[in-house]
Formats: C-alpha cells, sequence, structure tokens
C-alpha cells in the first residue's frame, strides 16, 4: 500500500475547557493521542484562542494562554458554552462570532492530527461531546461548513457511545463479558454498565447508567462497599476510572476489590479513542458485528421493497443503531401498481417486520410505471420517522405535479 492510499481516521473529544485528539491510519490502526506541544504528554488542549497582535495569526491552547500572558494578544475561552449562546467579541476592532472562533480552533487541532502528511486524506472525523442535542447539533452543523473536511465524512456521539467503541476494541479477553465504566468528578459518581445480547446477531449491546451516589467521609470505604451492589453476581472483564475524582492515591482497599478477576484501568483519552476507533468503524475499515442501542440511536429499521433487475429486494432508508440526529436519506422510484406505498419497520432484535402503508391520495392518474417519486426519510427522534414523498411525473410526457405526502412513522 503507498502513501497515497493512506486514510486518517480522528476522533476529538470536545468539551468546554478542553479537547483532546486521537488519530489512526489505514495501516497503522491503535489510536494514538497527540498533544499540541512537540514531545508533550498533555493531551489536553485547552479550548482557548488568540489572534496575536503583531501577526495577525491564530494561535490556540496552550500557546493562545502564553500570548494573552505576554500581552502579545486577546484569548478567547470557554468557546463551546459561548458559541451555543451565540456570543460576539471584539478582536483588533473587529467583532467576530464565538462560533466561527471555534471553528477556527477545530481546523487548528485538526490539521494538528493531520501531522503524519497533507498526502494523507481524512477518512471519518467523529467528534464525541458528554450529550447532545438539538443545539448543539445545530451548533456543529454550522462548524462543519468550515472544516476541511467533507460533511458525510463527520459524524458526531455522546461519552456513552465512545465508551462503548473503546471498550469493544479492545483485546485480551477485556471484553469478552460485561464492563464497567466509573465516572468520578467533584463528589458524585456515575457508573456506565455496559452488556452484551450474545444471542442476537449482529449482537446487540446496551450501557445503562448508574447514579452511585456521593462519596463522604472515607472514599476509599465507600467505594469499596459500592463496587459488590453494582457487579451484583455478574461476570465482568474490565473497568475503567476516568475523572480527576480518581486522581490520589486514596484507592486501597476498593482497588483490591476492583481487581478481583478482572483488570482495572484508569484514563483520560478514553473518549477521544473511543471516538477514533468509532472513526474506522464508520468508514468500513473492518466489520463490525455489533449494534450499539443508546439514547441517541435509532431504535427500529426502515426499508422499502423494491425491484432491481428484475429480482425484488429491499432497499433501507433508516438503519437502527445510527445516530437519530443524522439520520436521513432519499430516494428515487418508479411506482409499480395503485396510489400506495409499502414502508417496512422491523426491531433491529426481531425477525418479524410491520407494515404501514402511505396513501397517495389525489395522485394524477397515469399508467403503470409513468409516475417517479422522491422519498425522503428523515429521523425526529429515536422512535420516530418523517417520510416526505414528491411526484416528480416522468419526463415530458407526464409532467410533474409537484404533490407532496407526509407521514410520521412511530414505535413505542
Amino acid at each position: 500500500m503507498t502513501a497515497g492510499e493512506q486514510q486518517l481516521f480522528i476522533g476529538i473529544d470536545l468539551n468546554d475547557k478542553y479537547a483532546m485528539v486521537s488519530f489512526a491510519t489505514t495501516e497503522y490502526r491503535e489510536p494514538n493521542t497527540v498533544s499540541s506541544v512537540a514531545g508533550g504528554e498533555n493531551f489536553q488542549i485547552p479550548l482557548a484562542i488568540c489572534m496575536a497582535s503583531l501577526s495577525g495569526q491564530w494561535m490556540y491552547g496552550e500557546e493562545a494562554i502564553r500570548f494573552d500572558k505576554a500581552g502579545m494578544g486577546k484569548c478567547e475561552r470557554n468557546l463551546l458554552s459561548r458559541s451555543l449562546e451565540r456570543d460576539f467579541t471584539i478582536i483588533e476592532e473587529k467583532t467576530y462570532e464565538v462560533r466561527t472562533l471555534l471553528a477556527i480552533f477545530l481546523k487548528k487541532i485538526l490539521l494538528l492530527a493531520g501531522k503524519l502528511g497533507p498526502q494523507i486524506e481524512i477518512g471519518k472525523v467523529v467528534f464525541t461531546f458528554e450529550k447532545l442535542d438539538g443545539r448543539l447539533m445545530e451548533l456543529m452543523e454550522y462548524v462543519f461548513t468550515q472544516l476541511p473536511a467533507k460533511r458525510e465524512k463527520i459524524t458526531v456521539m455522546d461519552y456513552m457511545e465512545s465508551f462503548y467503541y473503546y471498550a469493544q476494541n479492545q483485546k485480551d479477553g477485556l471484553s469478552s463479558h460485561d464492563v464497567v465504566m466509573f465516572r468520578y468528578y467533584g463528589k458524585s459518581m456515575v457508573c456506565w454498565y455496559l452488556s452484551k445480547e450474545k444471542q442476537s446477531k449482529p449482537q446487540l449491546v446496551n450501557v445503562k447508567e448508574i447514579d452511585c451516589g456521593y462519596l463522604t467521609g472515607n472514599k476509599d470505604a465507600d467505594f469499596a462497599q459500592m463496587i459488590p451492589q453494582v457487579f451484583e453476581k455478574n461476570i465482568i472483564s474490565s473497568v475503567y476510572l476516568v475523572g480527576e475524582g480518581f486522581e490520589g492515591d486514596w484507592m486501597k482497599l476498593s482497588l483490591r476489590i476492583l481487581c478481583q478477576g478482572k483488570r482495572a484501568f484508569l484514563g483520560k483519552n478514553l473518549f477521544s479513542k473511543g471516538a477514533c476507533y468509532a472513526a474506522e468503524i464508520l468508514a468500513g475499515l473492518y466489520a463490525w458485528d455489533y449494534i450499539y442501542m443508546g439514547e441517541n440511536e435509532m431504535k427500529f429499521n426502515v426499508s422499502l421493497k423494491v425491484s432491481k433487475n428484475n429480482e425484488m429486494a429491499f432497499h433501507t432508508l433508516i438503519t437502527a443503531g445510527d445516530n437519530w440526529y443524522e439520520a436521513a436519506s432519499e430516494c428515487e422510484a418508479i411506482l409499480n401498481g395503485p396510489g400506495e406505498i409499502d414502508f417496512w419497520i422491523q426491531l433491529p432484535q426481531s425477525r418479524e417486520a410491520r407494515i404501514e402503508t402511505l396513501e397517495l391520495t389525489n395522485l394524477p392518474s397515469r399508467p403503470n410505471k409513468a409516475t417517479r417519486l422522491k422519498i425522503q426519510a428523515r429521523a425526529i427522534s429515536d422512535r420516530s420517522v418523517k417520510i416526505t414523498i414528491k411526484d416528480q411525473g416522468l419526463g415530458e410526457i407526464f409532467k410533474a405535479s409537484d404533490m407532496m405526502w407526509e407521514h410520521v412513522m412511530k414505535v413505542n
């Protein structure tokens, strides 16, 4: 394989304080996390940007903070929360939208991940956030238009899904059974418990969140008491500890309990690495035999039964397990038969499908196979899909009426 055939896969953990960037290539598939300082071990890049007063160049991360302290420019921080609020700022007597500064920052760190050389094209970029919502997605859609990667090569997910991709890519039996992550920030601790339905093909993977409450007084004793309650009598392959609450040398008894028959890991760049694994998998770099069913994932498939080359086949419009914020597709079809279309709705763990028929009311009367339709499907939640159908006629003989029909499909 030549260098020109290589592709770059990037995972970016983004929150209001910092970004972390992990990357892999077609050849070297194990994610590496990069520092903004050559040879540095601090992978957290402060979410800060500064225009150098003398040169007008944009500095980012630690360098932006240094320029600010030296009086060589004005440093802008908290770019994510301020962008969500549609904040503005004035730099060198010019007004900037903060979301534009966020886009400039992300351009910089994408280039940082691309230090392997300009000949390596981007195969996939995955951004991971603590939580997804409509306001965040609206912001990121704007930001994505400013980045040096095509929109179809960019995907978003939340931390829980990044954990799933990370856990399921671990070797040496670390994901053979259930996997647990404890997140500890401040006094509050949360557990994410990953389990698999091994009978299903592909395997369905679920992650449930358990609120472990607060550690007060003797943290070690409290945590040691909490662990068996979370594990119950299940078989756990590995445990991950994430958050500044685990820093320090306070885990003695609890660590011994954690490591009984399993391996425990303390990590800071787990989410960016998980996003990088996701980038490889979503780009089709290798087969993936799992479906993740988190709160942002579509809970059902929507398909059309169509004729291709005189053979019946299913054309998938919406796929279970895809992020519903991004789940959308469109196709064109020639109507063969009466003025109605059957949509097949199927849960991923079921072999049975439910058929919903959409009647094309008042469709102009035409001969068979003389009506071309544009069919669009867009998720409006993880359990509902909006279908839009538009009559496009057929050439000059059968003019398009531009009539439209809409229907919303739901599952409980």
